[in-house]
């Protein structure tokens, strides 16, 4: 899970324009569900709530990446 919280307010904001963009640009012209109106930041939590990935065994090595 992303937590935003840790991030400066001007960052958060920066997601959650970036979140209601998408929003619009992929929900328009498409029928919208009537949903209770969420917080900005339960919006941002149930965004990022979906992209949440488990890096604990992941290794960067930098030298692979330079071999390509």
């Amino acid at each position: 899970m992303i937590d935003i919280h840790i991030l400066p307010k001007k960052a958060q904001n920066e997601l959650i324009d970036f979140y209601q963009f998408l929003l619009q640009r992929y929900t328009s012209g498409k029928t919208k569900k009537h949903t209770p109106k969420l917080t900005k930041s339960k919006k941002a939590s149930s965004f990022f709530d979906q992209y949440s990935v488990d890096l604990t065994d992941f290794k960067f090595n930098r030298d692979e990446l330079y071999e390509r």
